[in-house]
């Protein structure tokens, strides 16, 4: 099974612009969709996209309640652009915003270990040594050798 491409909401007015903006995208392999400027914080609570592309410069209220919303990233194409620019800063913005929620998930998982930690009765490591541990085995569980192997 296929994983979903990353969606983007382009919001510009200017057709041509408009144009560019979704076929540059969607050569790169972007799911791509337009709103225009009013009807953007709409499209964005319905959509839930994963980058905003702005073809012009929004009012700073229309980002800062995009960033609140959802805190979706948001790029501002310069004008004029090239096709290259906009899908290299999409993937830029699509990269930062998997590196905070790796973060945050580790951050979550974290706190989850050391709670329960805290409520066990017995001796066990502290969380920070539970996290050193699992680092240097490397997530993976070893391969115990069956008995006799060391016989030869």
């Amino acid at each position: 099974m296929q994983a979903a491409a990353p969606s983007v909401l382009t919001v510009e007015d200017d057709p041509t612009v408009r144009a560019d903006l979704r076929l540059a995208l969607e050569d790169a392999g972007y799911d791509v969709a337009h709103a225009d400027g009013g009807d953007a914080l709409e499209l964005v609570r319905e959509l839930q996209p994963d980058v905003i592309v702005l073809g012009r410069p929004a009012p700073e209220a229309t980002s800062m309640r995009i960033l609140e919303e959802r805190r979706v990233p948001i790029v501002e194409v310069p004008s004029p652009f090239s096709s290259s620019q906009v899908v290299e800063a999409v993937t830029e913005a699509l990269v930062v915003r998997q590196e905070r929620e790796i973060r945050e998930t580790r951050s979550e998982s974290l706190r989850s270990i050391e709670s329960l930690v805290e409520h066990l009765s017995f001796a066990t490591p502290q969380p920070a040594d539970l996290e050193q541990e699992s680092w240097s085995r490397g997530h993976v569980w070893r391969r115990i050798d069956s008995p006799g192997d060391d016989e030869q």
